[in-house]
C-alpha cells in the first residue's frame, strides 16, 4: 500500500492500533528510511474532533525536543487520510517487559530517572500527557526510554476538546481528579507516574479491581491497598516513600512536576547505586576464582576470569578497601570480607550469583544476590557480564557499609548521645551566622562517632548543607549533598521528620514552592511534638505565596512552641499586615521586640534573633533602634555574609538605600548572596531600578 511517499503492507507492517488510528512500519521512499506511520482511521470521521486531536498530537510531540520523545517528521494528508510520519523505534513497551520479567531495583531506578527527566521536559513546555501507562513507554535495546502517544496530551492553557467530566486516559493509572473529570495539571501525570512505577516495582497494580467501576472506586478511596514493601520484601523504604508521595490522593501533597520527581530519584538513586560520597567498607576484600557450571567450552572459563579481573579492578578504586585475589574465610586474619561469585549457564538463561561475606559477631554473614536475565551467548556475555557484575558488587559493598554495625547491637555506641549532639548542632545552626555552620559540622562529626546510624544526625547534616549553600556562593554541590544526607536519614528511619524539613528547606530557598510545601507537611505530620523551626519555614513560605491566613496560623504555633524564635514574629507581622489586621501586626511586633531583647541578652551570639529584632524595629518605623541593633551586629560579625545580607533588608526598610546596597555587595563578596534570596525578599523592592542594585550580579 502507498500513502503519499510512504510504502507499507497493511497487515505485515502493522505496529499497533487505537480507537482513532493505526500505526505501521513504512518506508519513506523520498529519504530511503524506515518510519512509523500513524494513520487516522476512516471511521474516526464520525468524531468531529478526531482531526483536531490528531493534529494536536503531532504539534505537541514536535514541540518537545528531547531524546526521550519521538521525533516528528511530517504531518500531512493523502487520499483523504491524515497521517503523521515519525521516528521508527526498536524496542518493547513496558507492559510487555512487566509480563516477561521482574525488574531489579537498579533497572527500575534507571527507567524511572529517564522517564521523569522526559516528563520534566513535557511539563516545562506547559503540557500534560494525560495517558501515562506502561504501554506508552518504550524500552529500547540500549536501555533508553521513550515516552509515546501524545494523542490526548493538552497544553495547560488550551481549550478542552472533551466534554466536562469525560474520562480521558487509561483508568488503571488515572489520578483521582482524572477519574472525577476535574481540571488537570502536571500533578495528575505525577500520580500516573507513581502508579506505573509501582506496577514496575511490584508486578501488581496499585488500584486493582474486577471491573471499571471497582478500579475507579479504589482510586477515589485513596492510597494503594498495599505498600510496595508489603509485596516485595526488602524494597527500599526511601524509594517507597517517593512512590507513595507521587500517589498522594490530594494533588497538593504530590511532587509538582516531573523535574521534582527526577531530583528526588536522582539523590535516592545515587544512594542506592553507590555513586555519591558516603559510607564505604574498610579493610581487605578477597575475591576467590569464580565458580563456573555449564558447557565445557573453554571460552566460558575465560569469560569467568575476565569477569573476576574486571570486578577486582572496579572495586579497587575504593581507596579504603584493599582488593586481593585468593580464598580464605572471613575472620582468618587474612581478610575482612570475601566476595564469592558463580556463573551457572543453562540452555535459555544464565544465573550469576554473588555472595558477600562480612564480619558480624565473628561469623561470616552472607549478603546474596542473583542476576538471571542474561542470554547464554558467550560473545554477549563477554561484553555485558563483567560491567554488570562490577556494578552489582559495588552496590552490595555499599549496602554492607550502610548496614547496622554489630557494635550498635552490642550497645557499644551511645544512640541517645548522638541524637542529643545532633539537636544541639541544629540549635547552633539556627543562630544564623556563617561560623555557626562550621560549629554545627563539628558537633555532627562528634555525633557520628557516638552512633553512625542515627537518622537525626544525617537529617541535621542535610539542613546544615542547605545553610552552607546559602553561605558559600550558592554552590549547588551542597544541595546535592543535602538531598543525599536526607535520603540516608530516611533510609535509616522512614519516619524521620527532620529529614523532610531539610528537603523542604532546600526546595524553599530555590523557589520550588510546591515541593517545599509537600515536605513541610510531611515533616509536621511525623513530628511527635511539633517543631517550631519547621512551622516558621512553612509560615514564611506561605507568606511568600500570599497564603497569609494559613501562614499566620503556622507562625502563631511556632511562637507558642518557641517564644524566642524571633523570625516567626517578623514573618507574622507581614502576614497580619497583608490581611489588613494592622493593629494585630503591631501588637505582635511589640511582643516580638520584647522577646527578641531577652533572647539576645540571654544568647548574644544568636545573630538570627538579633537581625529579626532589627527587622521588627524597622517595620514599626523605629529607624534609630533598628540602626542601633545593626551597629552591634556588625561589630560582632564584621565579616559575616549572613549578617550583611540581613542588614541590607533592615536598611532598605528604613530608607537607608546607599547603605543597604553597600551591605548587599559585602554579602555577595563574602560568598553569601544568591539571586534567589534577592528575588524573594520584598524588603528590597524599593531598590529596584537603582543602577547599583541592578548591577549586583553583573
Amino acid at each position: 500500500m502507498r500513502l503519499a511517499h510512504f510504502e507499507f503492507d497493511p497487515e505485515a507492517d502493522r505496529l499497533g492500533e487505537g480507537p482513532l488510528s493505526e500505526v505501521f512500519k513504512a518506508k519513506d521512499t523520498k529519504l530511503d528510511r524506515m518510519v512509523a506511520l500513524k494513520v487516522l482511521r476512516a471511521h474516526a470521521e464520525i468524531d468531529p474532533q478526531a482531526d483536531l486531536r490528531f493534529e494536536r498530537e503531532a504539534k505537541h510531540t514536535a514541540l518537545l525536543e528531547h531524546p526521550g520523545i519521538t521525533t516528528i517528521y511530517e504531518l500531512d494528508e493523502d487520499q483523504g487520510k491524515p497521517y503523521i510520519a515519525m521516528e521508527f523505534l526498536e524496542g518493547r513497551t513496558l507492559d510487555k517487559v512487566i509480563r516477561d520479567r521482574h525488574l531489579s531495583i537498579q533497572e527500575l531506578l534507571k527507567i524511572a530517572k529517564q522517564l521523569t527527566n522526559i516528563l520534566g521536559k513535557v511539563h516545562d513546555a506547559q503540557l500534560i500527557h494525560r495517558d501515562l501507562k506502561p504501554a506508552n513507554i518504550m524500552l529500547q535495546p540500549d536501555g533508553h526510554v521513550k515516552l509515546l502517544d501524545f494523542g490526548i496530551a493538552r497544553a495547560r492553557d488550551e481549550a478542552s476538546i472533551t466534554q466536562h467530566g469525560m474520562l480521558v486516559g487509561t483508568v488503571l493509572y488515572m489520578s483521582p481528579e482524572q477519574v472525577r473529570g476535574d481540571r488537570l495539571d502536571a500533578r495528575s501525570d505525577i500520580f500516573s507516574l507513581g502508579a506505573v512505577l509501582y506496577h514496575l516495582a511490584t508486578s501488581a497494580l496499585p488500584f486493582p479491581g474486577e471491573s471499571f467501576p471497582e478500579v475507579c472506586m479504589a482510586i477515589l478511596e485513596g492510597t494503594p491497598r498495599q505498600r510496595p514493601s508489603e509485596i516485595r520484601k526488602g524494597f527500599p523504604s526511601s524509594l517507597e516513600q517517593i512512590l507513595m508521595n507521587c500517589m498522594a490522593p490530594e494533588p497538593e501533597n504530590r511532587y509538582a512536576n516531573g523535574a521534582a520527581v527526577y531530583a528526588a530519584l536522582n539523590a535516592l538513586g545515587d544512594e542506592l547505586t553507590g555513586t555519591t560520597r558516603r559510607a564505604q567498607l574498610e579493610g581487605t576484600l578477597m575475591i576467590p576464582p569464580i565458580r563456573y557450571e555449564g558447557p565445557t567450552d573453554e571460552s566460558w572459563n575465560e569469560i569467568a576470569e575476565w569477569v573476576r579481573a574486571d570486578v577486582m579492578k572496579s572495586l579497587d578504586r575504593n581507596k579504603k578497601l584493599e582488593v586481593v585475589a585468593g580464598d580464605a574465610p572471613v575472620g582468618s586474619g587474612e581478610t575482612d570480607f570475601v566476595l564469592r561469585m558463580s556463573i551457572h549457564v543453562e540452555p535459555d538463561h544464565v544465573d550469576t550469583t554473588f555472595q558477600l561475606e562480612t564480619k558480624t559477631g565473628g561469623v561470616g554473614e552472607p549478603l546474596s544476590e542473583t542476576m538471571s536475565d542474561m542470554t547464554p551467548d558467550a560473545v554477549v556475555m563477554a561484553e555485558d557480564l563483567a560491567p554488570r557484575a562490577a556494578r552489582t558488587a559495588r552496590r552490595m559493598l555499599t549496602e554492607a557499609a550502610m548496614a547496622p554495625d554489630p557494635a550498635l547491637e552490642n550497645g557499644e555506641v551511645d544512640e541517645e548521645a548522638a541524637r542529643r549532639l545532633a539537636l544541639e548542632a541544629r540549635e547552633i545552626l539556627h543562630r544564623g551566622r556563617s561560623r555557626h555552620v562550621t560549629s554545627c559540622a563539628v558537633r555532627l562529626r562528634q555525633a557520628k562517632e557516638k552512633n553512625p546510624y542515627c537518622a537525626e544526625v544525617y537529617a541535621v547534616e542535610a539542613e546544615m548543607l542547605v545553610s552552607k549553600y546559602l553561605a558559600w556562593e550558592g554552590d549547588h554541590i551542597y544541595l546535592e549533598e543535602s538531598r543525599a544526607a536526607a535520603s540516608r536519614a530516611l533510609r535509616l528511619d522512614a519516619t524521620c521528620a527532620l529529614a523532610h524539613t531539610a528537603l523542604g528547606f532546600g526546595n524553599h530557598i530555590q523557589g520550588h514552592a510546591e515541593d517545599a510545601r509537600r515536605e513541610y507537611r510531611l515533616a509536621l505530620q511525623q513530628f511527635e511534638d511539633d517543631d517550631a523551626f519547621t512551622r516558621r519555614l512553612f509560615g514564611a513560605l506561605q507568606v511568600r505565596e500570599g497564603n497569609f491566613k494559613s501562614a499566620a496560623a503556622n507562625l502563631t504555633q511556632a511562637i507558642v512552641k518557641c517564644p524566642h524564635l524571633i523570625a516567626a514574629y517578623d514573618h507574622l507581622y507581614v502576614a497580619y499586615a497583608r490581611l489588613d489586621r494592622q493593629a494585630e501586626a503591631e501588637e505582635n511586633a511589640v511582643e516580638g521586640i520584647g522577646a527578641g531583647r531577652k533572647r539576645v541578652q540571654d544568647v548574644p551570639d544568636d545573630m538570627d534573633a538579633r537581625m529579626h529584632l532589627g527587622m521588627l524595629y524597622a517595620r514599626l518605623g523605629r529607624a534609630k533602634k533598628a540602626r542601633e541593633v545593626l551597629a552591634v551586629a556588625r561589630e560582632m560579625a564584621p565579616k559575616d555574609g549572613f549578617t550583611a545580607f540581613r542588614s541590607a533588608l533592615v536598611l532598605a526598610l528604613i530608607g537607608d538605600t546607599a547603605d543597604a546596597i553597600d551591605s548587599l555587595y559585602v554579602a555577595r563578596d563574602r560568598g553569601y548572596l544568591i539571586q534567589t534570596e534577592v528575588q524573594f525578599s520584598p524588603e528590597l523592592e524599593s531598590l529596584v531600578g537603582n543602577p547599583e542594585f541592578d548591577g549586583l550580579f553583573d
